[in-house]
């Protein structure tokens, strides 16, 4: 893989939450602290409480799963009338962004996981169930299994045209957002796309994870992306991504390069959280919004939350490393 310097970039956002019929004592927040991978890198990364008293920094910490991965959370006891029926938080965070090419040649430098991290990208999750029968029914009549014949990196090819050419691209509401559910569907967007890709490749045993990240092109960008990754054996990481330009269903151009658009934001799903007395919870994601429990009374139901987002690119001078 090569890996050549795009721009940095800051993604700063803002929350406010409002519960009208909920009083709260405490709150626990949990927000995902960006990863340093290969394409995002030199990450800075800050998340406040607004209390009365001004903003309260979070602190850092790991979840429980074995992914163990980075997060930033605050628990929060509070007699502050700013904190009673609601919360609002800011988070900010910086990169150097890379486009990413897979090329063929000698002397490049192979990204190694080691045993115990090739062994978190195989295992089975709620979101990855790969050893659902319907799931299983699917890759049988769908031919995603890899046979004797294929090298890892032709079979990989297979499937991401296959999703490409089989799985409409639509945003509709599709259920849960597990793989099981996303075939039995049949539809799904971006994330729904990759969270079947990575099931696929792990059922082969293949080490893959779902990447998910906001556009970082310019200050009117907005909203995020997910897609694929796979590891092969003395290259790296390779992205895959099955919907971009998803109307040209024999696209080949976004199977072993990404242009250096996006910040990282979160790798995988199904965060494992320790709340404390507020109980050990498995949520989805903590990527594009914040989870949080709150002791207190009252029902924690309410409007939609008020959120503002906003991009600062900088121009980097584009380096090229290769790894």
């Amino acid at each position: 893989m090569v890996y050549t310097a795009s721009h940095r970039a800051t993604y700063q956002k803002e929350w406010q939450y409002s519960f009208p019929d909920h009083t709260s004592s405490r709150w626990f927040i949990a927000l995902r602290e960006p990863p340093e991978l290969s394409w995002s890198r030199d990450v800075e990364c800050t998340a406040e409480l607004l209390t009365s008293e001004g903003w309260k920094p979070f602190e850092r910490r790991q979840d429980g799963s074995p992914e163990n991965r980075a997060m930033l959370i605050i628990d929060h006891s509070h007699n502050d009338a700013k904190l009673k029926n609601g919360f609002t938080i800011r988070t900010s965070f910086t990169a150097t962004i890379y486009h990413q090419e897979l090329r063929k040649g000698k002397g490049i430098k192979p990204i190694v996981i080691g045993d115990a991290k090739t062994a978190t990208f195989l295992r089975e999750t709620e979101t990855f169930d790969f050893s659902d029968p319907l799931v299983k029914k699917w890759m049988d009549q769908n031919s995603m299994w890899k046979t004797d014949r294929e090298t890892e990196l032709d079979f990989v090819i297979r499937v991401y045209r296959h999703l490409r050419r089989t799985i409409p691209y639509n945003t509709a509401d599709g259920g849960r957002w597990i793989c099981s559910q996303i075939l039995k569907t049949g539809f799904g967007e971006c994330c729904r796309h990759a969270v079947v890709g990575t099931s696929i490749l792990r059922a082969n045993g293949i080490p893959a994870r779902t990447v998910c990240g906001v556009w970082a092109i310019d200050a009117n960008s907005k909203g995020g992306h997910c897609w694929g990754e796979f590891y092969l054996k003395n290259v790296g990481w390779i992205p895959y991504d099955t919907t971009l330009d998803s109307q040209n269903k024999t696209a080949d151009q976004y199977f072993g390069s990404k242009k250096g658009e996006i910040l990282a934001g979160m790798v995988d799903f199904d965060w494992e959280i320790d709340a404390g007395s507020l109980g050990k919870h498995t949520v989805f994601a903590i990527d594009y919004t914040p989870a949080f429990w709150s002791e207190g009374k009252g029902d924690l139901t309410g409007p939609s939350p008020v959120m503002r987002e906003a991009i600062q690119p900088a121009t980097t001078k584009g380096r090229r490393t290769k790894r």
